[in-house]
């Protein structure tokens, strides 16, 4: 081989070695969102750094507020907070919840809310956002509001489903994203 065409395909060697491997072998990249893809939430980096520990996994029934088809499947942080997914029959998540395990969220929470609604969605939150938004539920002063009517965020597929991220107050302090949400 020629010295040129060494630094060619010695360029082109570096460049396949410093893409995802999936991309490198002709794969497709993972998923930017969680909602719509099937996905384990214990293997994305969010559970990695959260330290997400598999808790129940529970189908679905009339009683359950959503879709009633498909599985919750719940998972503990390592600050004791608790993730939720609902899972599609089919295996896609449809809406997933974070719940904290007090009445307020704290400036970390908010942070940990941003990360988690970012991976989620696919879509950028700051720590502001959800703080506002929760103070937002909070100037309600209503026990029976989850939170703000007005959605952090809302958005339709490109194949027309609706989706929502919302942040909640009182029994329901944390954020939640997903398929239509109210």
């Amino acid at each position: 081989m020629k010295p040129l065409q060494q630094s060619v395909f010695a360029g082109l060697l570096l460049g396949m070695a410093l893409l995802p491997s999936a991309q490198a072998i002709g794969g497709s990249a993972a998923p930017t969102s969680w909602l719509g893809h099937k996905i384990d939430p214990a293997q994305t980096p969010f559970c990695h750094e959260q330290g997400c520990t598999l808790i129940e996994v529970r189908s679905n029934d009339s009683n359950r507020m959503g879709w009633h088809d498909g599985t919750m499947r719940a998972y503990q942080l390592r600050d004791g907070s608790q993730l939720e997914v609902d899972v599609r029959p089919e295996g896609w998540i449809s809406n997933a919840r974070l719940q904290f395990k007090r009445s307020r969220m704290t400036a970390q929470d908010h942070r940990t809310a941003a990360t988690f609604l970012t991976a989620v969605t696919g879509r950028t939150f700051r720590a502001g956002a959800i703080a506002s938004c929760e103070q937002a539920g909070l100037a309600l002063n209503n026990p029976d509001a989850y939170g703000p009517e007005q959605p952090l965020s809302h958005w339709k597929t490109p194949n027309g489903l609706p989706y929502k991220a919302r942040c909640g107050v009182g029994s329901q302090v944390g954020v939640w994203a997903g398929w239509m949400q109210q």
